[in-house]
């Protein structure tokens, strides 16, 4: 959804001629964007947008057309718009929703996005309240590790919040970082003031952004990440008030509540780190969002600590022969076929109450860009493939992850119900002419990171070699860190 809020007050005459405003709207709109998109409905309305579901028509996929309100529109400037979202396109990274187009069109500023099946991370939190321990760490992990690959390249959101996080799968993106940049510009000409509008979501705003300052830096973000954490673990922002004037300044005045306090379970390096994102002096916060990713892929061990835990021992198995080498995508047709064979023999098979990590699940790929759907199916079928050839690695077959396409589950369940000791995440993400592929192999129970490596492929060379280069890198890679040995020669 939108980027920044607005509040305003509106009256009932107001809302009731805004249906009929609405419909004139989405007509103008069609009119407008009938040449490049077929826009088909409205989706959801922000504090500064309209979002369209639109059909892209020279590239034949869905996305998300988002309109700004006319009077933002008037205190942008066409000229400033286009020019400041476009840093959003500069922005490569697999947690952060992708920039396809942007500008002006029939008198509407506009901006293009990927359409998301999926929800956002605010209908989630509506539904469910708080979040386990393990999902709301793999969110806030997610998230922040996009916000610091932003923040690293001087780009700073201004308004992180569950509503401008999407959940695809099982991974989350992150929307609209062009678009606050945009704001905040036009908020430094005074123009946004003179329309009645007020930058910023009160229930994650930092204490410097409630007191009216605009020059705000990366630790602003920093706070509303210890925010926006804070609800996901409890239910509830650390500020709960009646109106935005005391959410703000309780932000400034008060201290919030221990996480710890709230929820039992909390680890105390979690505690800890949610509390000192929401400290009132910035300059005793975490200076760095990169500071806080050891800390999260760390914070639910047994201890507590930094440190993946020990892995549990294994019997080593029979040697198997090396396979002969093939293309990647004759291999992903065949594993189809033995994760079938294998699904029964899977099930038979005994574990013990907490497995190794030689013991895993690969979980379905996120295809974050939605276009490259055939490729990340192709890609799942021959890692389990590939990974169940590793002595002394036993892999569930692909029958068996199936049913977690459709109905995605938390990993502890996943590997409950699949006896594992690891799990292998990942989404392959496409930007212009680079595909990214990011993975990694996690133990389920503490969310403790085993094994993680991106890796980048131009589109410009052949896709299919590229594949073949990648595919045993990647077996490599996951080989050392679960047995310790290389590949055989």
């Amino acid at each position: 959804m939108a980027a920044l809020s607005f509040y305003r007050p509106h009256s009932r005459f107001d809302r009731g001629w805004g249906n009929l405003v609405a419909v004139s709207q989405l007509e103008r709109v069609r009119d407008a964007f009938s040449k490049s998109y077929a826009v088909e409905r409205e989706v959801g309305q922000g504090g500064m947008a309209t979002v369209y579901l639109a059909r892209d028509l020279k590239h034949a996929r869905p996305v998300a057309l988002k309109v700004l309100r006319p009077e933002l529109a008037a205190a942008m400037g066409g000229d400033r718009f286009p020019r400041e979202i476009q840093i959003v396109a500069q922005l490569a990274h697999p947690h952060i929703l992708p920039l396809h187009d942007s500008g002006e069109l029939g008198g509407f500023l506009y901006y293009v996005m990927p359409f998301v099946e999926g929800e956002s991370l605010r209908q989630k939190l509506t539904r469910e309240g708080r979040l386990s321990l393990h999902e709301a760490v793999r969110i806030l992990r997610e998230v922040t590790d996009a916000v610091a690959y932003a923040h690293q390249r001087g780009i700073v959101h201004r308004d992180i919040k569950p509503d401008n996080v999407m959940l695809s799968g099982r991974h989350a993106l992150v929307t609209d970082f062009g678009v606050a940049k945009a704001l905040s510009a036009a908020a430094a000409t005074d123009k946004l003031t003179t329309v009645g509008l007020a930058l910023g979501t009160p229930a994650y705003m930092s204490p410097e952004q409630a007191m009216g300052e605009t020059d705000l830096d990366h630790r602003s973000d920093i706070y509303a990440l210890g925010a926006m954490g804070y609800e996901m673990l409890t239910g509830a922002p650390p500020f709960n008030r009646s109106t935005a004037q005391a959410i703000l300044s309780a932000h400034v005045l008060e201290t919030a509540e221990q996480v710890a306090s709230r929820r039992e379970d909390i680890p105390p390096a979690l505690n800890e780190l949610i509390m000192r994102c929401l400290v009132k002096n910035k300059a005793e916060r975490w200076q760095s969002a990169d500071e806080m990713l050891p800390i999260l892929e760390g914070a639910v061990t047994p201890s507590g600590g930094l440190t993946p835990t020990s892995t549990r021992p294994y019997k080593k198995t029979a040697a198997q022969p090396k396979p002969k080498t093939r293309r990647w995508a004759i291999g992903a047709v065949t594993a189809a076929v033995v994760a079938v064979a294998g699904f029964g023999a899977w099930k038979a098979l005994g574990a013990d109450d907490t497995p190794g990590p030689n013991r895993m699940a690969v979980l379905p790929i996120t295809d974050v860009s939605g276009s490259d759907g055939q490729l990340v199916t192709a890609m799942h079928n021959q890692l389990i493939v590939s990974l169940g050839q590793i002595e002394g690695v036993t892999v569930a077959p692909g029958s068996a992850m199936e049913v977690y396409k459709t109905a995605p589950k938390p990993a502890a369940e996943v590997a409950q119900e699949l006896k594992v000791g690891a799990l292998l995440e990942g989404n392959v993400f496409r930007a212009g002419q680079r595909l990214r592929i990011t993975l990694q192999l996690t133990n389920p129970r503490t969310i403790a990171q085993i094994w993680s490596k991106s890796y980048d492929i131009d589109l410009k060379s052949d896709l299919f070699d590229a594949i073949d280069k990648v595919i045993p890198q990647i077996i490599d890679g996951i080989r050392q860190a679960v047995t310790g040995s290389k590949a055989p020669q």
